[in-house]
């Protein structure tokens, strides 16, 4: 049967995203990690589910060396001389703003926001960082964490759209909900998700920012994948624009005589969507409906003799 489009909430079985891409994204089943705010200049935005009632009151002081990172951090890399910087701001200024952490049951602590802050901390040789203590299980932190972390400003794309996969695969979060979680709109998401199904290297163009967000947005519409890597090194190699590139690919289209991108979509109805979720998480595997309200079809994936006998046994009954 077909595969959806877009990624679909969690099932049993995940759809494989390949050696690369599969490496960059740490397994949900560890202990995850949290990106800090800045803390410098701006403020970020309200992290949402971060409810004072959560929280237990006061600053505390903890050692460093009690305080565990997850492996849950939507940024993959820092910058180490942006993180020194950072420490000699911490000496002169101290720290601004308390890192957030829940207390574990052997008197540790685990990091929900704050890693840039507490690896500048341990570069200027601070023995102990203030915290603020929140109540949380572990699933709640981890995705308070991921949340947190994406309404950041500075994420590149491709560490964005791993985070969404994330909440969609770990969380069972769908489009929608994501959307309302991080403060953007479901087109916003899908957009994001969708760069994840470029090639390896292309993925590592975007995350070092030689391409941008709507230079994948035009590379994904490329239909040939020999032609998508030519246009994107042209791209690289020409410094071209979002919007010289889409020029590009319109005059080699006209060029060769040839369909290079694919023909768009007509947009399933919002419902549609709903009820192909539920009905997914219901079954689960994937499920995906194509049509409106009056006429369409309706795919549901299996992937073994047992998952068919299972999926007939539930529709049956």
């Amino acid at each position: 049967m077909n595969i959806p489009t877009n990624p679909s909430p969690k099932q049993p079985n995940r759809p494989a995203l390949g050696k690369g891409l599969a490496s960059l994204l740490p397994s949900a089943a560890q202990v995850a990690n949290t990106q800090p705010s800045q803390q410098n200049k701006t403020t970020p935005p309200p992290v949402l589910g971060l409810e004072n009632k959560d929280r237990i009151p006061g600053v505390a002081m903890v050692d460093v060396s009690l305080i565990q990172v997850n492996q849950f951090q939507p940024r993959r890399d820092f910058d180490e001389a942006a993180l020194r910087d950072l420490a000699d701001s911490i000496l002169a200024n101290g720290i601004i703003q308390p890192l957030v952490v829940r207390r574990l049951d052997d008197g540790k602590y685990h990091l929900i926001a704050g890693e840039r802050r507490l690896r500048a901390s341990k570069i200027a040789g601070l023995q102990q960082v203030p915290v603020v203590v929140r109540k949380s299980s572990d699933k709640e932190s981890l995705e308070i964490a991921l949340v947190e972390n994406i309404q950041r400003e500075d994420l590149n794309c491709v560490d964005i759209a791993l985070s969404y996969f994330q909440l969609s695969e770990d969380f069972h979060l769908t489009q929608e909900e994501i959307a309302k979680r991080v403060g953007k709109d479901r087109v916003s998401v899908a957009n994001f998700l969708r760069l994840l199904k470029l090639p390896e290297s292309i993925i590592d163009d975007l995350r070092q920012e030689r391409l941008s967000l709507g230079h994948g947005k035009v590379l994904l519409s490329i239909t040939d994948p020999v032609k998508r890597l030519e246009i994107r090194n042209k791209i690289i190699e020409k410094n071209l624009s979002v919007r010289d590139t889409e020029e590009y690919v319109n005059q080699l289209a006209e060029k060769t005589g040839q369909t290079l991108q694919k023909n768009k979509k007509k947009e399933v109805p919002l419902e549609l969507r709903h009820f192909s979720e539920r009905l997914g998480r219901s079954l689960g595997t994937r499920v995906k409906a194509k049509g409106d309200q009056y006429k369409g079809s309706i795919v549901i994936d299996y992937f073994s003799k047992e998952d068919l006998d299972r999926i007939s046994e539930q529709l049956l009954r």
